[in-house]
């Protein structure tokens, strides 16, 4: 490629015809986009600095010279980009961007040394900015000065180290070595790579490829499973590839893999997320070499004024003929009686590759037929591919989205129209597939009604996109069953709205307590606010929150305009003068704020159809635009407010174009791709406009997209389309809720973010610190909720040994189809698990352990208790530690004097899995396909022959392992669909005719990390045929398997002890890591903890700090009430214990009874701490006779002891506070 580079750039720089040079040249880029279309007229910059100040105009006319000096370079007009950037340094010869891109003009003419000396001396200016050490680097590369150029990006990566170009370019130059270092720093930056862009997939695919070649087979399924979760779905042909890839690696024949791996990669390299990866990494190639600086300096003369001036450096021009949109305009038609074209756009990447693409339709008024467009980006460019693409139906549009109802990383399209919807299915190719019918949602004739505004949204939190439909009548809700389907449920999820005209409904977290709500506004009726109770129940809240209104609402939009981290709602009005601005209070109620009463007035005579927020000038407050029509002839319908920062918006509409009088409906996307957000409008007359921000950027800003994990976790939806982003930089603050895949934030004269937290759908946040200016950021598959972790002293530190208290799920729904949710039961946990004696040692007379809260979850902990067991050396002991429910069973002690180990052992695919079970050595078996959520596999075989034994005896089966399991919200989707269930595993043998027969239905799994299943095979075996076949799909990974003879007996001696003291406090979370690679479960390192908060905690009153022994010397529903973070350390007497016997040990069982409640989204009651659970209650959600005791003496530990109160607040509060996770990290001596 870099031949093919040089090649074409010599021969622009002779004035030679590119078709000669031989090579494909590709001529798109994110950043390059900025622009054929966008060479400005000098009238245009010259009616910018009308009424400005004289720094306000030098700004402009240095923003002017930047974006005409990037389009000519675009355009390949390098003598005209010369000039420009020659002028610009002239007028700001401190600033770098001048000398970095006359260096890149000069790079691209090929005048090399010229480019070097330009581009020293933006180096000058500021030595640690990584892009322009890359142009260098790439001047150094085209003169075959290799070694300079790898010198050039390594000094660039000791500022930046995390530069995703520079890292891509640096491994690409080793590449072309052929000796050993040069392979190893290849993988080494590849590696580097790898980390910073997680995302894109070309530096994966280059890494797996050299694994392969190396083979690091291990490592090489790993990075294919890690591929497999993140990117959008493979083609058929890709999926092939991938499989017999991944077959070939877990057999004995692992070196057949490359092959097929070279297939798999070269199927993806013609996809478009591929392709649009390779333009993040390198541009576009060909001519438009090296990456052109667009921002300014944070402390450079322009920023500083544009931060002042705001909307006087910023102008919307008309771009709607140099985009190609009139191809729609020019179709429109008046109807006989005058009646106007009805036009709507919506805006999606639906194929992937970078570029904002359109669906415009515009119907005629005479036939009320509408016409519509696929109108694919095309290097600026729309073109119109709708029939090409398989969009093909006909009737009255009235509106649409993009959006991925099915999960599969590709953007699906619904059209809303009166003659049913219409819903098409991205195939991924570029085409779409109408699935209406599959989906079920077509609306039946007799339930039709006009529909004004889909939105797609997780309402249930289940990890799938939901539909509601907003219409003239009887709004509808559509829950998606995560099969394919859809099943209308608005009547039974709380939704009533039989007569009412929907005419706009926005969603978002408007209360401040973890899910989404939905707020629609009625024409006919007042507004409606129903919030959002969990396991898809919502309650209608509007008038008790103030947002109840008197009708005639036309449109809302939501936005945090105050930047206090709550939604407020601009709310507009078909009658001129109605127009509402609500400020959330925080409270769950708002306000109509008063402080924008100039804006208000402005609009007093505007009959406004759409609203929307948008920072147009990157100062990181939001602004407000508006489309309508006004009430007087030859008036103003179009507006855009400028948010001051101080509750009050100017009018600044004198920056949009003169002649734009009326709307109907806005649209908003950055469509080229330079930094600042873009408009487009649908106007009253059928039209479409689109209306280019010049200037915006010169804030600086952040775009960012969110990728949920799909295979294997399917806990959100790919997108993130409902997540809550929030984003601090220095003293700004903002939020925002994920409305589509593409975010974009204004940071002002703020060079880059400090911390960007996610909060995803299913409830669980992600920090991210100092991110880039443009990253996508996969979720994080993290443990949320498990049970208390207990940490043991092991003579030297303390260390992870298990969880506790496993047998509990309080309000866990169990994922079985049905009209009502099933929870699981309400009692206690009451369970031994065993710690090995090495764990936990005495110290200073004492038996200390730690009992911590780390994840999403609240503990009620009632009673601990110490057992210690003295048993011969030549003994091992067990105790059954697989999940049950009540009754549970009593305290059994095991004793294995000798384990006997299969003789072979199989999986599936026949593969030998013996080594994997053998050792109790945290090497897990693992290495099975993943289905669609995590907890849940393939249906897989585990064949395991035990060898000769005298089957009289009979024998004890000991399976030690570990359980990922599903949560809340994955057993709620199962409950709405037969297409997956959970399958506990079932242990077969060998009946007389050779089959497979049922011996056990049920042997159960493990109780969390680390622990031993234990089944009885007495009598399960019809002959001397001594296999047996484990079935399941639940995601069990096993260390070690053995059986043991049943009639031995060996003499124990046990101890029972309660604590003597016993202290809660707060302590934190432990670093985390996987124990035994990949296929390991979720272990914790207890030295080094992080103080920052973490969770969105359940509110209520949690145990206060202090001694709290009284509190678990006894099950009687006096507990201590831990929240996320907390610590109960708990201390043993050891005196009056005698020491073990010669030739004996000690081991330990710890007895823990209490409950768990984690935070889920579909955990019953799962955001407070209340309802309090009991001994003997028979339910949780509580039934009607489940009434807490009313005695004195729990009224007085109430009273006494849970007095600490969290609420809602402490989690906003916590990530705004400036050391958000900086002062957190603690190393234990």
């Amino acid at each position: 490629m870099e031949v093919c580079e040089k090649k074409v750039l010599r021969q622009h720089a002779m004035n030679l015809p590119v078709k000669a040079a031989g090579c494909f040249s590709f001529f798109r880029g994110r950043n390059y986009k900025i622009l054929s279309m966008l060479l400005f007229l000098t009238a245009v910059c010259q009616s910018c600095n009308y009424g400005q100040t004289k720094d306000q105009a030098k700004s402009q006319e240095l923003i002017s010279v930047r974006t005409l000096g990037l389009a000519y370079l675009e355009e390949f007009k390098l003598a005209e980009a010369e000039k420009e950037f020659l002028k610009f340094i002239k007028l700001a010869p401190k600033e770098k961007l001048g000398y970095a891109n006359l260096g890149l003009t000069y790079l691209r003419m090929g005048k090399y040394p010229e480019a070097e000396k330009q581009l020293i001396k933006a180096i000058k200016i500021d030595p640690k900015d990584p892009d322009i050490r890359l142009i260098l680097a790439t001047v150094y590369r085209m003169t075959d000065s290799r070694d300079k150029a790898i010198a050039e990006l390594q000094e660039g990566l000791k500022s930046s180290p995390a530069h995703v170009k520079t890292l891509y370019d640096i491994s690409e130059l080793y590449s072309l070595g052929t000796d050993k270092a040069s392979a190893e720093q290849r993988e080494l930056y590849t590696r580097k790579l790898v980390g910073s862009a997680p995302a894109n997939v070309v530096p994966r695919l280059n890494l797996i490829d050299i694994l392969i070649r190396k083979g690091n087979y291990d490592e090489v399924i790993s990075h294919l499973e890690i591929l497999k979760k993140q990117y959008p779905e493979f083609s058929k042909e890709a999926a092939e590839y991938y499989n017999k890839t991944m077959t070939a690696l877990r057999s004995p024949s692992k070196e057949n893999a490359l092959n097929s791996f070279i297939i798999f990669h070269n199927y993806l390299k013609i996809s478009a997320p591929y392709q649009a990866g390779m333009v993040d990494l390198k541009g576009p190639g060909g001519s438009l070499v090296g990456f052109p600086l667009i921002s300014f300096d944070e402390d450079s003369f322009t920023q500083t004024v544009a931060s002042k001036a705001g909307a006087a450096v910023v102008k919307f021009t008309n771009a709607t003929s140099s985009a190609g949109l009139d191809i729609v305009n020019s179709a429109r038609k008046s109807g006989s009686s005058g009646a106007k074209s009805h036009a709507f756009v919506v805006v999606s990447d639906y194929d992937g590759d970078g570029d904002m693409d359109l669906y415009v339709a515009i119907t005629d008024p005479g036939s009320q037929i509408s016409r519509h467009y696929l109108l694919n980006n095309e290097l600026g460019r729309f073109k119109d591919v709708a029939s090409r693409a398989g969009i093909k139906h006909t009737g009255n549009e009235t509106s649409a989205i993009f959006a991925d109802y099915d999960n599969d990383g590709y953007q699906d399209l619904l059209i809303v129209r009166d003659e049913g919807n219409i819903m098409y299915r991205n195939n991924g190719k570029g085409g779409f597939d109408n699935t209406t019918d599959k989906t079920k949602l077509g609306d039946k004739p007799a339930d039709r009604s006009k529909g004004n505004i889909p939105l797609f949204v997780d309402l249930d939190h289940d990890g799938d996109l939901d539909l509601f439909v907003g219409r003239t009548s009887a709004n509808r809700i559509y829950r998606n069953n995560a099969d394919g389907t859809f099943l209308e449920q608005a009547s039974a999820m709380g939704f009533d709205s039989a007569n009412e005209n929907t005419r706009g409904a926005v969603f978002g977290d408007f209360d401040e307590d973890g899910d989404i709500d939905i707020f629609m506004v009625n024409e006919n009726a007042g507004n409606r606010l129903y919030l959002n109770q969990r396991n898809g129940k919502f309650i209608e809240s509007a008038e008790r929150s103030g947002l109840k209104g008197e009708g005639a609402s036309s449109s809302v939009a939501a936005g945090d305009y105050d930047n206090d981290g709550y939604l407020d709602l601009f709310v507009t009005s078909v009658k001129p003068g109605n127009h509402v601005l609500y400020r959330n209070l925080r409270d769950g109620t708002f306000e109509k704020d008063k402080r924008p009463a100039a804006l208000l007035k402005e609009l007093g005579k505007t009959i406004v159809h759409d609203a929307r927020f948008i920072d147009f000038d990157n100062d990181g407050m939001l602004d407000i635009i508006v489309a309508g029509e006004s009430s007087e002839k030859d008036g103003r319908g179009v507006f855009l407010f400028r948010n001051e920062g101080n509750g009050t918006f100017t009018n600044v509409s004198n920056i949009l174009p003169a002649d734009l009088k009326s709307g109907r409906q806005i649209a908003i996307m950055d469509y080229n791709d330079d930094g600042d957000l873009d408009i487009l409008l649908a106007g009253t007359d059928g039209t479409i406009s689109l209306l280019r921000n010049d200037g915006g950027n010169a804030g600086h800003f952040i775009n960012m997209k969110l990728v949920g994990l799909r295979t294997g976790s399917a806990k959100n939806n790919f997108f993130g389309i409902g997540a809550k982003v929030e984003l601090r930089s220095g003293d700004l603050y903002q939020t925002m809720v994920v409305t589509q895949p593409n975010i974009h934030f204004g940071i002002g004269t703020k060079s880059r973010a400090d911390v960007i937290r996610i909060t995803w759908t299913n409830g669980v946040p992600q920090n991210i610190f100092f991110p880039e200016t443009d990253q996508s950021f996969i979720e994080t598959q993290m443990l949320k909720g498990s049970c208390p972790f207990l940490y043991t002293w092991n003579g030297n530190e303390f260390v992870f040994a298990k969880d506790i208290m496993w047998r509990s799920g309080l309000g866990m729904p169990l994922g079985i189809m049905g009209g009502t949710t099933t929870y699981g039961f309400a009692d206690a946990s009451d369970d031994y698990i065993k710690i090995p004696g090495e764990l936990l040692r005495e110290k200073d007379g004492m038996y200390p352990i730690q009992i911590t809260a780390e994840l999403w979850e609240t503990m009620y902990i009632d009673k601990v208790e110490l057992v210690a067991v003295d048993h011969p050396e030549s003994v091992d002991i067990f105790v059954d530690e697989k999940f049950s429910g009540p009754p549970f069973p009593e305290l059994k002690i095991y004793t294995v004097g000798e384990k006997h180990f299969p003789v072979s052992a199989t999986d599936s695919e026949g593969n030998d899995v013996l080594s994997y079970i053998t050792g109790d050595d945290d090497v897990y078996l693992g290495g099975f396909n993943p289905e669609k959520y995590q907890g849940i596999t393939e249906m897989r075989d585990l064949i395991l022959d035990l060898g000769e034994f005298d089957p009289g005896t009979g024998c004890y089966l000991f399976l030690k392992g570990w359980i990922f399991p599903t949560d809340a919200s994955i057993n709620f989707a199962l409950s709405q669909t037969e297409s997956l269930k959970v399958i506990n595993p079932s242990l077969e043998v060998v009946d007389k005719n050779g089959n497979w027969t049922m011996a056990i239905e049920n042997i159960g799994f493990p109780m969390g990390k680390d622990k031993t299943v234990i089944a009885n095979l007495t009598g399960k075996f019809p002959t001397s045929d001594h296999r047996i076949r484990i079935r399941t799909n639940m995601e069990i990974y096993w260390d070690q398997i053995f059986w043991s003879d049943c009639n031995v007996n060996y003499p124990l001696k046990t101890y029972f002890m309660d604590p003597v003291k016993a202290d809660l406090h707060y302590r934190g979370f432990s670093r985390g890591f996987r124990k035994g690679g990949r296929y390991g479960p979720h272990w914790f390192d207890y030295s080094v903890v992080d103080t920052t908060w973490k969770w969105r905690d359940l509110t209520g009153y949690y145990t206060r700090f202090g001694d709290v022994l009284p509190l678990l010397t006894g099950a009687d529903n006096k507990y201590i009430i831990t929240n996320a973070g907390d610590e109960t350390s708990v201390w043993f007497s050891a005196e009056g214990l005698p020491a073990p016997e010669k030739g004996w040990k000690r081991d330990f069982l710890i007895r823990s009874v209490g409950w768990v409640k984690d935070g889920d989204m579909n955990t019953a009651h799962g955001s407070t701490v209340l309802p309090l659970p009991f001994h003997g209650m028979k339910s949780y959600p509580p039934g009607e006779t489940d009434v807490y005791p009313n005695d004195p003496d729990l009224e007085k530990y109430n009273r006494e002891y849970n007095t600490r109160r969290i609420d809602r607040e402490d989690y906003l509060k916590a990530f705004r506070n400036k050391n958000f996770g900086l002062q957190g990290i603690r190393i234990s001596e």
